[in-house]
């Protein structure tokens, strides 16, 4: 049902892996195995697996309870888990129906917005890596990303097929990294010039920007981007828990 993981980060790859598994519906009954049946199935330990779990419980894509065992949570799509950025933007234009392709340009900026160098705490000259990333779904542009990653934080010249990842996707190139989490603000905005050129949208058309700030396990910043939605694709779902919060 799962694959064996292994590396770095085990409690971070064994939550992907689970992940995957329940959106291929792979659990029977949607009830996920015993931790150490899991650990078993993972090649990890339970400490790795209770750890993972946890993770996706507080994500709202379990509910644990004793006797009852995890329980995939049954109003569970895509479009919940895509926010926390617990799956990638291809996945989730996937599931939509479309047919995705991926249109990266990448370059090496001194002059980044002045949101993104306050967002980093980096000087003004610092020499940046500014990475548009395109998302085509069935041939109409549906999400324009744009990472922005310090040039000093990769351990080597990155290839270009490396920037054409997702940062969470980059692991072990960044240091200090993986990013292992993202604060995401949400910005209703209307299309400008540039976003109407690249997104195909009317002028003053409303969208959603994602504003997300990329932080390793010990909160250290290593990446920023600017996330611009044409929400006519895809729309994002939250799960509340119910204890009032």
């Amino acid at each position: 049902m799962v694959t064996p993981v292994g590396g770095t980060s085990l409690a971070h790859k064994a939550r992907e892996e689970i992940l995957h598994s329940i959106l291929e519906r792979r659990f029977e009954d949607s009830r996920l195995p015993p931790e150490n049946e899991l650990a078993d199935m993972l090649g990890v330990s339970r400490t790795t697996v209770r750890s993972a779990l946890q993770s996706l419980e507080q994500h709202g894509v379990l509910t644990r309870s004793p006797g009852r065992g995890t329980q995939v949570h049954g109003l569970l799509s895509p479009s919940m888990v895509a926010l926390q950025r617990l799956i990638g933007f291809t996945r989730l234009l996937e599931e939509q129906g479309y047919t995705v392709e991926t249109l990266t340009d990448a370059r090496i900026t001194t002059t980044a917005p002045a949101d993104v160098i306050e967002a980093l705490g980096v000087d003004k000259a610092t020499p940046i890596y500014e990475i548009d990333r395109l998302f085509v779904a069935s041939g109409s542009p549906a999400i324009w990303a744009i990472n922005y990653i310090q040039t000093s934080l990769f351990a080597e010249p990155p290839l270009e097929s490396q920037l054409a990842q997702s940062p969470f996707e980059m692991g072990a190139l960044l240091i200090g990294g993986p990013v292992d989490h993202a604060l995401v603000e949400l910005v209703p905005l209307k299309a400008t010039r540039e976003v109407v050129k690249q997104l195909e949208m009317k002028p003053g058309e409303a969208y959603i920007q994602l504003k997300e700030l990329h932080l390793s396990e010990s909160g250290a910043v290593l990446g920023f981007s600017l996330i611009h939605v044409n929400d006519r694709f895809i729309r994002f779902r939250l799960h509340r828990g119910g204890d009032g919060r």
